[in-house]
């Protein structure tokens, strides 16, 4: 409920004052609040899985393009040549 819907209800009930309310109002008020608690649950409970899924995917997504640059990588398959046995070869 925003403040539009609030000012909205309470014009509709004549010579209402703040401290008193009939109970149909109040009892409408209540379910309406109810309504929008429910949906705000709702939509607490969709951001948070709509985060929790983007931060495992992002894991996955780092994990297999780390795998696959590091499985093209040959730096370390093969000793590197040290010249320190050129040198006696070559005597």
């Amino acid at each position: 409920m925003n403040d539009t819907d609030l000012d909205r209800m309470l014009k509709r009930i004549p010579g209402a004052d703040a401290f008193a309310c009939p109970p149909s109002f109040e009892s409408e008020v209540m379910a309406r609040v109810r309504v929008d608690d429910g949906r705000a649950r709702r939509w607490r409970w969709l951001l948070r899985w709509l985060l929790v899924t983007a931060a495992i995917s992002a894991v996955l997504t780092a994990s297999a393009v780390g795998w696959s640059l590091a499985r093209q990588d040959t730096t370390h398959t093969t000793p590197p040549a040290m010249n320190l046995f050129r040198e006696g070869e070559a005597r």
